[in-house]
């Protein structure tokens, strides 16, 4: 398989990161009418099969998804840097949905040997990422906050992928000790959460909040927070599950640190905006920040053991997941959506037609439905699960999936403008195409 190095400039055609958005969102949707399905399971122990594919459905098929598809659009904006290979982008999109479904479905019924395979299938289209991300970003000139927090997070996705892959096989093979089973797990878990997630996201944040909101983007100690409190607090709170629960407080109270240092930026540019009304994107990624405050309280808690148990550890789970993450992702697709449809659909004719704006391509009434029913059911679910009632949870998933499928439906209207491309649309992208 060949992957040809792309012309100098070039920012990727437009359905390349709108596939990985598009199966994230049906992941997403699946997620939440999991939580329904999954109820009396949720009411229990965090450790059980269908949890594991229900999580990964959620981790995998959404987040992971979503930020994979959103760094190939990002990037070229961001770092003013070619995606290498749009080809290898599309193959791995294939590696990587075939091996999600494949490990979700085998979690689900609990088969093991063909999870384990599934997972190297995952692992090839990870891989597949790592590489194009490393050539597209290799000798880049300025390392910047943004770009430091990306190759950060690009670390943690190696580490994420090793300790998956010795999990999947310690289901198989059974060479973990019985009492460095749960370790291992944790770890997994927080650097996918620490690791991978939270560096890209602060990162990317720290470029597109101040465009989204019309603000300076913040110096001084924020940065050095988030950048320090990350860079060794991960590592020491990875280390210290393993091994040490007195590392793991050190590395929990650094981690901290990068998220107060996230909040006090995130507030001032909030404050100093010179956009004075919020759409709804906006006031999801600035909910999606609110909630890092209860998810930063439960994992400082549970770390230094004021706080224990399954209930609470699935509670600042969802807090963190359906909250902090879900809720910015979701921010986050409100904006970039639209303007990749516009820019696919519409560009080629400015200056020929008419054509409407990227407010115009919004949804503002589902998208405000949408943002009352994802808050209040992610709220819903954690105190549901915090009190262990099967009832409660069934019933806040299904606000959550009611939720889901407001956001899928604005997303869906928004998508409506692909099919409206004229001729002469299709002719300027062709033009454009062939200058690339």
């Amino acid at each position: 398989m060949s992957v040809p190095h792309p012309g100098a400039g070039r920012v990727p055609e437009a359905t390349v990161p709108l596939r990985y958005l598009i199966a994230a969102v049906l992941a997403f949707v699946l997620a939440a009418a999991g939580v329904v399905a999954l109820a009396g399971e949720l009411a229990g122990h965090y450790y059980h099969p269908r949890l594991a594919a229900l999580t990964h459905t959620v981790t995998l098929g959404w987040i992971t998804l979503t930020i994979m598809g959103a760094s190939y659009q990002l990037v070229p904006i961001v770092f003013a840097r070619p995606i290498w290979s749009e080809r290898l982008a599309r193959w791995q999109f294939a590696l990587l949905v075939a091996g999600m479904i494949g490990l979700v479905a085998h979690f689900y019924i609990a088969e093991f040997s063909g999870m384990l395979w599934a997972a190297g299938v995952v692992g090839a289209g990870i891989v597949a990422h790592l590489v194009n991300m490393a050539m597209s970003l290799r000798g880049l000139a300025r390392w910047t906050f943004t770009a430091r927090l990306f190759a950060m997070s690009l670390a943690g996705l190696v580490l994420t992928l090793g300790f998956g892959v010795v999990l999947a096989a310690d289901r198989v093979a059974r060479f973990l000790p019985a009492a460095g089973f749960f370790p291992t797990l944790h770890s997994h878990f927080h650097l996918a959460l620490l690791g991978w997630v939270m560096p890209v996201v602060l990162g990317v944040a720290a470029r597109v909040y101040p465009m989204f909101l019309l603000a300076r983007e913040p110096a001084g100690w924020p940065g050095r927070a988030q950048l320090w409190g990350l860079g060794l607090g991960v590592p020491l709170l990875t280390l210290g599950l393993l091994a040490s629960p007195w590392l793991a407080r050190v590395g929990a109270l650094l981690v901290a640190a990068a998220v107060l240092g996230h909040l006090a930026w995130v507030a001032e540019i909030a404050r100093a905006r010179r956009r004075p009304a919020l759409d709804w994107g906006l006031r999801f990624v600035l909910t999606g920040a609110a909630c890092l405050l209860p998810a930063t309280a439960l994992g400082l808690g549970l770390a230094f053991d004021v706080l224990g148990g399954p209930r609470l550890a699935l509670a600042y789970a969802v807090v963190a997941l359906g909250g902090w993450i879900s809720l910015t992702i979701v921010g986050m697709m409100l904006k970039i959506v639209p303007f990749l449809v516009w820019y696919r659909v519409y560009a080629p004719q400015v200056g020929r037609a008419a054509v409407p704006t990227l407010a115009q391509l919004a949804r503002p009434a589902l998208e405000g439905l949408a943002w009352w029913l994802l808050t209040g059911g992610v709220l819903g679910l954690a105190a549901a699960l915090a009190a262990g009632s099967a009832a409660w949870i069934r019933a806040a998933g299904a606000v959550l999936t009611l939720g889901a499928l407001a956001f899928a439906a604005t997303l869906g209207a928004t998508l409506q403008h692909l099919r409206a491309r004229t001729p002469a649309a299709r002719a300027g992208s062709a033009v454009g195409a062939a200058v690339q």
